[in-house]
């Protein structure tokens, strides 16, 4: 049993560590944006630099900013999807279980809610087959092929012109880059296929990250404290013992857009320079920026057609002020999305049942190992 005395002093004893004051900090790193934001030559110097970290593609004046007004009439959808891993303990199971859920909300003279859930059970050996092995990460990958094509699929009954199509969480697909080539081809060439789709309709899609933890604008203000005219951390590292640059490393960007963005106002449109995105279609190439949408500061990220209409942009942050403050601070959207899809552990529970009732329904060998057994019976 966890002793919480116990970790009530800990935590007492490392409270500096884990409450640092940051407001001067956040003063020096607002006031060398603002520099950089006004020097006509950092943008080449921004391009030519040679550093250890993402520097971003941008678009405009680093310190301006565009306000608007909640939408009232409009439709947005939104996917998401839970899952339930492979369970070894589970003897003759060879499964695991995608669950898809989705919420289509239409504002106007003649309101609507559709809500929806889909569950599939995916076995082994249909994978096997293809080669992949499975476990906790291909299951996270399949279970995002699942949710853009379901996206696209239900996308079909929404009217391009009026609506927005929300997905919680990145359009980057970061955790491919740490994927050997056959399993980026495998699923970067399906995700695209389904972002292709919505392209094709014409239909308006953006990423939306609550709580955001990119720092890739706070990249631009250690350019700004580097030490050399042109920042090269190669060099830099083996000829110093100190960085100026490392003086931010505590702050993201929401600690820099707070400083800017009035609610109801965004930032302007950033690009990644990650290595996953140069694989896109240009086309396709997520756009990102900040939002303030009153209760915090959001990332919103949208692809390259997107990005590059501004009644496009206005519509995605006007539909996500709306939808935030219907929600109290997140998206009904998006959080009644994830109501039907998430698998609660009662839900995970009664899976693995069903699956030993059917198999042993048919003299299938599946039961529970005596580990999990022992986890699921109190002894005293």
């Amino acid at each position: 049993m966890l002793d919480r005395l116990a970790l009530a002093a800990r935590i007492e004893k490392l409270t500096d560590k884990l409450f640092p004051e940051l407001e001067k900090t956040i003063d020096l790193a607002v006031a060398v944006y603002k520099k950089i934001a006004a020097d006509t030559t950092f943008a080449q110097k921004a391009q030519e630099a040679q550093s250890s970290f993402l520097v971003p593609f941008w678009q405009g004046h680093l310190c301006d900013v565009v306000g608007y007004t909640a939408a009232a009439t409009y439709d947005v959808l939104a996917i998401d999807g839970s899952q339930v891993y492979p369970d070894r303990h589970v003897v003759g199971a060879g499964c695991f279980l995608i669950n898809i859920g989705g919420v289509h909300l239409a504002y106007n003279a003649q309101s609507s809610v559709k809500l929806f859930s889909t569950p599939e059970v995916c076995a082994f050996s249909d994978f096997a087959a293809q080669g992949e092995m499975i476990s906790h990460e291909i299951v996270d990958l399949l279970r995002e092929e699942r949710e853009l094509a379901a996206t696209v699929t239900a996308a079909e009954q929404l009217v391009p012109e009026k609506a927005v199509v929300f997905v919680d969480g990145t359009l980057i697909f970061w955790v491919l880059e740490s994927k050997d080539s056959a399993v980026q081809k495998r699923f970067l060439s399906s995700y695209m296929a389904s972002l292709e789709a919505l392209y094709q309709k014409k239909q308006v899609v953006a990423g939306y990250i609550s709580l955001p933890k990119s720092r890739e604008v706070m990249s631009l203000v250690k350019l700004g404290l580097c030490r050399f005219s042109v920042a090269n951390c190669i060099p830099c590292h083996s000829l110093y013992d100190t960085f100026p640059c490392k003086a931010v490393d505590a702050l993201l960007d929401v600690h820099i857009m707070s400083q800017l963005l009035e609610p109801g106002a965004r930032s302007i449109l950033f690009a990644t320079s990650s290595h996953i995105v140069t694989q896109y279609p240009p086309h396709l190439r997520p756009w990102f920026c900040y939002l303030h949408v009153g209760s915090e500061i959001v990332r919103l990220e949208m692809p390259a057609w997107v990005a590059g209409d501004e009644a496009l942009v206005a519509r995605v942050c006007q539909v996500a002020l709306d939808q935030a403050q219907k929600g109290g601070g997140y998206p009904v959207v998006l959080a009644e999305a994830h109501e039907q899809a998430v698998v609660k552990s009662a839900d995970r529970e009664f899976f693995y049942q069903l699956l030993v009732r059917i198999g042993m329904k048919h003299n299938k060998t599946v039961g529970s190992s005596l580990k999990s057994i022992a986890k699921k019976t109190m002894r005293f």
